[in-house]
């Protein structure tokens, strides 16, 4: 891993004038997938070049890189002036924010496409090796692995003392975050690669089944679910009572979190996996159409757009006023979207993406959602247990190359045969 200081610069954009205005792009060499997340003036992204960037929210300019292993598409996290982040080379990395200077690495035993959160001294990531790890956020030193049924892809959020997290076993899990026991697990009907939210004592998530779950923090019943006409990899958000949530049937929802009613629904012309954030009122999220969309989150009209090089995968942020995503044509942009920041619970619990420091706890996000603690009575047993195998059905995506040649699933690949947008 090498650290590179003072380098590269962004490309000029037009003067801030007004709302959905590019500030400046910061050219990277390959896609951004990677979720950025802004921290006292910096944003930090990955880049399928292999770097994990540091760069200064105004003016474009990059502070540092750090070089990795291979292509980086987990979302930094920052906490206690750490950057934590995932690696191809299947390593969880910990580098100094102001310097770009390496604190530790821990290897896992696969990639680790997932975005680490952090919460009360402790980092979660998933791992391709089936592995959620729980490690000390100081020194790298492990407190504990969970074993799912295969590749987790999902990234974990935390809320309550208790992590929640999908894996492509078909299952979505909630875990003690101090023990590692599992408090419940409910399984859909295909793999779950999105990442859950929570709010008010519920749990959202998507699956690959075409469902968005609610499922209750406590027991882990169902509470509803809602059908889309494609695979879900977006990550739901929920601001002012409403879930918000991306489909590979190119579609943004509107749904409300305690009807299951779908107030909305916003059609794009490509796939959205792009996870939705929410800040005054508006919904910004990308899709693969090369847009990323300013949509009005009480009517679902569109605000405006603006049109990238490429798909766009990565989830917004919004901090400030201003709206910070990546793309495939390989930039990084910032775009002036009025004075807001995002205040959705993604952002606020620190999942693909964040601005300050992640809550870790629904008690403290400022959106004014709260979730039940989970019930030590409902534990089940942890990762320790001998011979655990937590799933019956396994996933046809292990033997799967990605279609760029990249270990992972593959995801244009995976989705041959879908249709476009409704």
């Amino acid at each position: 891993m090498a650290t590179v200081a003072g380098v590269g610069s962004a490309v000029p954009a037009t003067a801030r004038e007004s709302t959905g205005t590019v500030q400046w792009r910061f050219e990277t060499d390959d896609a951004v997938e990677s979720s950025p997340t802004v921290v006292d003036g910096t944003a930090y992204v990955g880049s399928w070049d292999g770097a994990v960037y540091a760069v200064d929210a105004a003016s474009g300019e990059e502070a540092w890189r750090v070089e990795t292993s291979g292509p980086v598409r987990s979302s930094p996290t920052v906490a206690d002036d750490t950057v934590f982040v995932g690696t191809n080379g299947g390593a969880v990395l910990a580098v100094d924010a102001a310097s770009g200077e390496e604190a530790w690495s821990v290897e896992t035993d696969d990639v680790v496409d997932a975005s680490p959160t952090v919460a009360n001294g402790t980092v979660f990531a998933g791992s391709y090796d089936t592995h959620l790890y729980a490690l000390e956020s100081a020194t790298g030193e492990e407190r504990w692995r969970f074993e799912t049924g295969d590749w987790i892809l999902s990234s974990p959020t935390v809320a309550d003392d208790t992590v929640y997290v999908g894996s492509d076993d078909n299952h979505v899990y909630a875990i003690d975050s101090e023990s590692g026991e599992e408090a419940w697990r409910v399984e859909t009907d295909d793999v779950v690669e999105s990442s859950p939210t929570v709010a008010d004592g519920t749990v959202y998530v998507g699956s690959d089944d075409s469902n968005v779950y609610a499922i209750d923090t406590r027991s882990g019943d169902e509470a509803w679910r809602v059908e889309t006409d494609g695979p879900i990899r977006s990550s739901p958000t929920v601001a002012d009572g409403t879930v918000f949530v991306g489909s590979l049937d190119g579609n943004a929802y509107a749904i409300d979190a305690e009807s299951d009613e779908v107030v909305w629904r916003f059609e794009t012309d490509s796939f959205v996996e792009s996870s939705p954030t929410v800040a005054d009122d508006t919904v910004y999220v990308g899709s693969y159409d090369a847009n990323v969309y300013a949509i009005d989150a009480k009517s679902g009209d569109e605000a405006w757009r603006i049109e990238t090089g490429d798909y766009v995968i990565s989830s917004p942020t919004v901090v400030d006023g201003t709206l910070f995503v990546g793309s495939h044509d390989h930039d990084l942009y910032a775009v002036d979207v009025g004075d807001a920041s995002s205040d959705c619970s993604r952002v606020l619990l620190g999942t693909l993406g964040h601005h300050g420091e992640p809550h870790g706890s629904t008690d403290d996000a400022s959106n004014g959602t709260k979730s039940d603690e989970t019930s030590d009575d409902d534990a089940g047993t942890g990762d320790d247990r001998e011979n655990e195998t937590p799933a019956d059905d396994e996933s046809d995506t292990d033997d799967e190359d990605g279609a760029d040649g990249l270990s992972g699933p593959g995801i244009v690949g995976s989705l041959l045969g879908l249709g476009g947008a409704s």
